[in-house]
């Protein structure tokens, strides 16, 4: 391109200047400021020049990633360096300035947005605190009454209620053990009551003979005696 060409001027000017110097020594019409004027002068017409021709129109409406590529692929390059118009670098920044303020306002509104969120599950979170409270508390009160003006547990009221019927259980079962007891001990004492009583008749009896009998046979006596 000819801005390579005008840039390999450049570079090589003082080489052109002396060879040009020694060009016109015999007449010295020109010295070398005059020279170095118009060799200058030549390159900033053909810069000029060179521009009007070549410039391209500049992508406005693209995004700054394809402008950045316009710019790399249509800017002139030469060694490491590249020439970019000033116009498109104006133009290249402003876009970017723009790019960057409406992702700015775009992250601040994402901000405000996650702040709001933030607020909001902070609320619900509170919330179902409270009502995790308030069911704790419900099914606390649906599984517990108050008996004798004592609050408590329905599985505690089982509990005891259970252990009590248990309690009414055992001891009528003893009573009932403790009543066949005395049942067979009263038997038993009638039994030996009843045999006692027999042999006291008996014995009675027996006694009663033996008086009966001592009485005849002393009747006996005496009537001997009165006979003799």
């Amino acid at each position: 391109m000819l801005n390579t060409f005008l840039i390999e001027i450049f570079i090589n000017y003082p080489a052109i200047i002396e060879a040009s110097t020694t060009l016109h020594t015999q007449t010295n019409v020109l010295n070398k400021s005059k020279m170095r004027t118009i060799i200058i002068s030549v390159l900033v017409l053909l810069c000029i020049t060179d521009v009007s021709k070549a410039q391209k129109p500049y992508i406005k409406d693209a995004t700054v990633e394809e402008q950045l590529e316009f710019v790399e692929k249509e800017a002139s390059k030469w060694q490491n360096y590249i020439m970019v118009f000033d116009s498109w670098f104006r133009q290249l920044k402003n876009n970017v300035n723009n790019t960057i303020s409406e992702k700015n306002e775009v992250i601040s509104r994402l901000e405000t947005t996650i702040v709001s969120k933030d607020s909001t599950i902070t609320e619900l979170n509170r919330q179902l605190e409270l009502t995790a409270s308030d069911l704790k508390e419900t099914l606390k009160e649906k599984n517990s009454f108050s008996f004798l003006g004592i609050s408590m547990a329905k599985g505690v009221f089982l509990s005891i209620v259970i252990f009590i019927f248990i309690i009414l259980i055992a001891v009528t079962a003893l009573a009932i053990l403790v009543l066949q007891r005395n049942n067979l001990s009263a038997s038993k004492i009638r039994k030996e009551l009843e045999k006692t009583r027999e042999e006291f008749e008996e014995h009675r009896q027996r006694a009663r003979q033996k008086y009966e009998a001592l009485v005849v046979q002393h009747h006996k006596e005496i009537q001997k005696i009165k006979e003799g």
